[in-house]
This record gives structure tokens, C-alpha cells and sequence, in this order.
């Protein structure tokens, strides 16, 4: 079966066949929440008794949550421990001014499965459907190392090359589309590749075919590359893709094995270090196979976008006006740039067949942490600063990253069988990664200057690790920004000693010397190096860290997580959305489909009457095997 097909769409009998989304999308759960939003233009559902529920931070799931129980006719209020709305996606307004790009301080490259308008996950949904007659959206290729116009060059060993092979310092190159021009780096990527294209042989088969098939077949996988690290899955055995062919034609007697890269030691150092189109992958080498399998094979890591701005945002709701919160503090003014739009667009814009946005219709309050959730007979009692006695509600979502939830939340009064101690412990082990980004603006777009030799990416294995410059076409005027370093895990960890300062100088000195030493030309002399941006997940304190990484061996948690709500929500009032709580990467995806999963489930819980007659939730809407 080939991928980008999905069965059976026309069928309007209730058939959960009718719900299986094109590939790529998510291995574990295959539901089309696209058609779902759809077929549901005017709300999900209709409540027949009031429901006050309170959402716990104001990311992305957190809007789409309230944003969609919302034009259910459910009364949400939405506590924001910061000062601001947006989570992770984060945008920042250049030094230079509005008319140049905006420093993306999280997400920056979003996924759309596989490509913009293909109306097959839930970012394509909001940005190019739902909106895309009143306020269409301007989105741009992400300049990920190896597809940047203006090219990538590699530098490693001090420039001397992987195996030592140049006599003096070299940035090798990597022209846009094509593998790197060094023997030993483009034998990497094709290792890469074929492993790639083996793996997606079950996928084509299994995922869009009617049935439970895929089920087992991914079952298998989980249970073979569960116990293995990243590095595990590099360092092991390649299969060829006849031998896999075989495995799968029986899944009776599959074992789950799709083999590995089938790298050696040295070329595993090589791949730590440079990757293969999307930065280094060093700091995913200790963290779980599984994750990496999940987020790069299943439409996570394909594509990549960028949102520069809605082309009509002066049109918009509120734009650039004075905005508060439901006490009156201040809110950024909404521009509608950047990847941070998003939120902006689900707050302040109302939804189809809602007579008020989330602003006009909902409460939000900023710097208003909640610090306690007790359980009582009636609902859930929140203590917040607004309410330090505490104000109840029917039921909470909670969508704060784990380990700021275990630092800043408590949950008393939940017996064992509404909120086992399981729960709480996968919670406060599950692993979060640090992440560290400085930009800078940049005077001109250099690398399209005549004789310019410097390409627009560099990836290193110095402290800086990967560089990438950018600019917004929609922009006429943009100089473009520079990621002058952008870090993770043990990576980032080397940068926490330095201020913004001290980190700025180390970070030019190095690029200084890379690019003079190698094309003779020095990139300081494009840059702004008076105004530096930066940022380190680990230490803001409501996030502490940028995303979910687990471990291997981390099955049983992870199905927690994505089960609860399901299995436990209706006895608890209590729900979680969120990118912690999936299992995938690329941030936003996760955290939007949690947040339709955990909606869902209220609904159901609530006995709400959902509006799209050829859907039966009990019938459609697939199930979390119990953990």
C-alpha cells in the first residue's frame, strides 16, 4: 500500500476504518482529527449540561483545549504561570525592528505531513484550512542543514576533516539537496537513507490498511526496540529490505526487528556530530530508540516549515492594539508573526460556529500559577493567587511541562485508583531535554551577496555545534537573523555557566575563526553583535527544559501518559495534554493532538452530543490500551 492514501472516506456509516489517516502520521494512534475538524465546523459537540473546566497553561494544547471545549459551550479559564501566552512557541520580536524576521526561541520548524495543504494533521487544519479564506498564511522551507539555498559547510576536527584528510582548515561543503562532498560524510547519509527507506516498508504496508495489522506490527516493533538506546539503534545490524519483506509478510511470527544503521564506531562519532539534514544527533544518543523511530518516520521530521505571518494580520482581531488578561495585566500586543501566531491565532481569533474568541468569551490570567488541585466530591478545588482559597471546577487539564508541574503543583485528596502513584512517578523520573539558542541580527543576508563564500549553515563539532542564518520573504526589508548556536542536552549543558554576554563572546570568536581560517572571510563582520538574543530552557523555570526525551525502557510510563485520560479522567476530573505527555518529537504536533485526544475524552465523559453524524466516538475513536 503506498503512503498518502487513506480508506474508506466516503463511507458515512460509523466504521473506525473511516478514521484511519493518510501516512505519515503518528505510529501509535491512527485517528484523522483533519477530517474530524472538518466534518465538525461548528464544534465539535454540543454539551447538554454546563461545564466549568479550568486549563492549566496557555501553549499551544492548552488553547486548543480551551479553544475547542470552548465553542462546545464549556465556561474555561486558562492559568498561565509567566506573563505571557504561547508556551514553547515563543517568537521574539527583533532588535532591529518589526520589519525585520522575528528569533524563534522554541519551536521553528514545523511539520505538516508531509507538506503544507495536505490536510492531513491538525497544524494544517488551523493554519491553511480553517483560517485559510480570511487570513492565509505565509510559510517558508525551513533552512535545515544540506537544504539551505545557500548552503551548508561542515567543519570538524579543527577543519581537518573526519579522517584528518585535509592539510589545512576546510568547511566542507554540502551543497542544497545533495550529500556532503567528503567520502566518509556521504557514506553516513546513505546509511541513513537506506535505514530509512527499510523502515517505512511495514509502514507502507500495514498503516493505511483497514484492519488491526498495523496494530501488530507496530506492537512487534515496540516490543524489540524498547530496551535499546539511539546509539544502540545506530551501532546495530543493517537488514537489507528483502530480508524485511520476509519478517512482515508473516506477522504471526514477527519479531519486530528492522535492524539498525549499521555504522561503526568511527562513523557513529561522524553522525553524532553532524547528523544528517537537521543538526547534530549527539544528544539523542542516550535517550530511547523508540523516540527517534517515532519522531522521524512518522511525518515529524519531513518538510519542515517555518510560519513567518498571517498575510492579512492587520486585518485581524486586536492587531498590534492593547491587550489584557481577565485582571488587567498588559498581554504582548498580538502581530500574528512567527511561529508564536499560532497561539495568537487560537486565542484571539473566534472559531467557526463560536459567536466569541477565547479573549472576548473565556478567562485567562498571566502570572497566575495554581498551586494546589484538591479533589473534592463536587469537582476539583484550584488554589491560585486570584483564589488562594481555592476556586472549584468540574474538571482540569493540565498541560505544564512535567517537571515544572512536579516543582510548583501539588494534587491532594486523589485515591490511588484516580491518580495511581505510577502516574506521579512517571511524571517526576520522565526525562526533559535542555536546549540552549543565542541569535543575533544580522546587517545583510550574506549569503546572497556576490562572492560570498560563506555559507548560511554551518554545523561543528566546536561548542557552538550548529549555526543557521534566515530571513522572512515576507519581509521585503529583512537583513535576516542568525542562529548563531543552537545546542541541546550535554551540549547546552556546557553553555549554563555563561551569561548572555560571555556567551555571545565565546560564540563570535569561534565563528570568527571558523570561517576565516577556512574561506577567508570573517561572518562577524554581517552581524549585529551588539544585540544578542538567547535563551536556555533549563532555567526558565515554568518549562524547565524544552522537551521530552525518555529513556529506553520507558514503554510502561509513556502508555500511562497517553492513557490516562481515557482511563482515568471521568473518575478524577483531572486531565493532561501536552507534548510531555505524548511520545512523539517535533513539539507542536504532540501537543495540539494531545489536546484534541484530552477534549475528546471530556466530551465522551461528559455525554456530550458530538455534531458529526458519522461519528461514533465509542465505535470510532481508537482506544489507549491500558497501561
Amino acid at each position: 500500500m503506498k503512503p498518502g492514501i487513506s480508506f474508506n472516506l466516503s463511507k458515512q456509516d460509523s466504521d473506525p476504518d473511516n478514521w484511519i489517516p493518510a501516512f505519515p502520521n503518528p505510529a501509535d494512534f491512527r485517528f484523522d482529527y483533519f477530517k474530524l475538524l472538518q466534518q465538525s465546523p461548528d464544534g465539535l459537540a454540543s454539551l447538554g449540561a454546563p461545564l466549568k473546566v479550568a486549563v492549566i497553561g496557555a501553549g499551544a494544547a492548552g488553547m486548543t483545549v480551551a479553544r475547542e471545549l470552548h465553542r462546545c459551550g464549556a465556561q474555561v479559564t486558562i492559568f498561565e504561570a509567566s506573563d505571557r501566552i504561547g508556551g514553547r512557541l515563543y517568537t521574539v520580536d527583533n532588535p532591529h525592528g518589526t520589519k525585520q524576521a522575528g528569533m524563534e526561541m522554541g519551536a521553528m520548524r514545523m511539520p505538516f505531513f508531509n507538506k503544507p495543504g495536505s490536510k492531513n494533521c491538525i497544524l494544517d487544519y488551523y493554519l491553511n484550512y480553517e483560517n485559510a479564506r480570511q487570513h492565509p498564511i505565509q510559510l517558508s522551507a525551513f533552512p535545515n542543514p544540506g537544504a539551505a539555498p545557500g548552503g551548508t559547510g561542515i567543519y570538524i576536527n579543527q577543519g581537518r576533516g573526519p579522517d584528518l584528510e585535509y592539510s589545512k582548515p576546510t568547511l566542507i561543503p554540502w551543497p542544497i539537496n545533495e550529500l556532503p562532498q567528503n567520502a566518509a560524510l556521504a557514506e553516513l547519509s546513505k546509511k541513513v537513507t537506506l535505514f530509512g527507506e527499510h523502515f517505512s516498508i511495514p509502514a507502507n504496508t500495514y498503516y493505511t490498511k483497514p484492519g488491526k495489522d498495523w496494530e501488530t506490527c507496530w506492537q512487534a516493533i515496540v516490543r524489540h526496540y524498547d530496551s535499546m538506546t539511539f546509539d544502540d539503534l545506530v551501532l546495530a545490524p543493517a537488514l537489507s529490505g528483502a530480508e524485511i519483506e520476509k519478517k512482515i509478510a508473516n506477522l504471526a511470527t514477527f519479531d519486530g526487528d528492522l535492524g539498525g544503521f549499521g555504522m561503526d564506531a568511527h562513523q557513529a562519532d561522524l553522525l553524532y556530530t553532524i547528523g544528517t539534514g537537521d543538526g547534530s544527533w549527539g544528544a539523542f544518543y542516550s535517550i530511547a530508540a523508540l523516540w527517534f523511530l517515532r519522531c522521524t518516520y512518522f511525518g515529524f521530521d519531513s518538510n519542515l516549515q517555518t510560519i513567518e505571518r498571517f498575510g492579512d494580520a492587520q486585518a485581524m482581531p486586536h492587531f498590534d492594539a492593547p491587550v489584557a488578561d481577565s485582571n488587567g495585566v498588559a498581554l504582548a500586543k498580538p502581530r500574528y508573526e512567527g511561529i508564536q501566531s499560532l497561539v495568537e491565532y487560537l486565542y484571539y481569533v473566534a472559531a467557526p460556529g463560536a459567536t466569541t474568541s477565547l479573549y472576548e468569551g473565556a478567562k485567562l490570567y498571566v502570572d497566575t500559577p495554581v498551586h494546589r488541585v484538591v479533589k473534592q466530591a463536587s469537582g476539583l478545588m484550584l488554589h491560585h493567587k486570584n483564589a488562594p482559597d481555592g476556586e472549584l471546577f468540574d474538571c482540569a487539564v493540565v498541560t505544564s511541562t512535567q517537571w515544572s508541574t512536579q516543582m510548583s503543583m501539588a494534587f491532594q485528596n486523589f485515591p490511588q485508583e484516580v491518580l495511581p502513584q505510577a502516574k506521579i512517578t512517571t511524571q517526576n523520573t520522565q526525562h526533559n531535554i535542555s536546549s540552549c539558542k543565542l541569535f543575533f541580527p544580522l546587517r545583510v543576508k550574506y549569503w546572497e551577496l556576490l562572492g560570498n563564500k560563506i555559507p548560511q549553515d554551518i554545523v561543528t563539532d566546536t561548542c557552538i555545534q550548529d549555526m543557521y542564518a534566515l530571513s522572512w520573504t515576507s519581509k521585503d526589508e529583512d537583513r535576516g537573523v542568525l542562529l548563531a548556536s543552537y545546542t541541546w542536552e550535554d551540549d547546552s549543558l556546557k553553555l549554563l555557566p555563561f551569561d548572555e554576554a560571555a556567551l555571545s563572546a565565546l560564540v563570535l570568536a569561534k565563528l570568527k575563526e571558523i570561517t576565516t581560517s577556512t574561506v577567508g572571510q570573517d561572518i562577524t563582520e554581517f552581524i549585529d553583535t551588539a544585540k544578542p538574543v538567547m535563551i536556555q530552557w533549563i532555567k526558565q523555570p515554568t518549562y524547565i527544559g524544552c522537551a521530552k526525551l525518555y529513556r529506553a525502557e520507558n514503554e510502561a510510563g509513556n502508555q500511562l501518559d497517553l492513557s490516562y485520560n481515557q482511563n482515568y479522567g471521568k473518575m478524577s476530573s483531572l486531565y493532561f495534554a501536552g507534548e510531555n505527555y505524548g511520545v512523539e518529537g517535533g513539539w507542536t504536533e504532540p501537543a495540539l493532538r494531545s489536546g484534541l485526544d484530552c477534549v475528546l475524552q471530556i466530551l465522551h465523559h461528559a455525554e456530550a452530543t458530538f455534531k458529526d453524524g458519522g461519528f461514533d466516538f465509542a465505535v470510532d475513536y481508537p482506544k489507549w490500551p491500558s497501561a
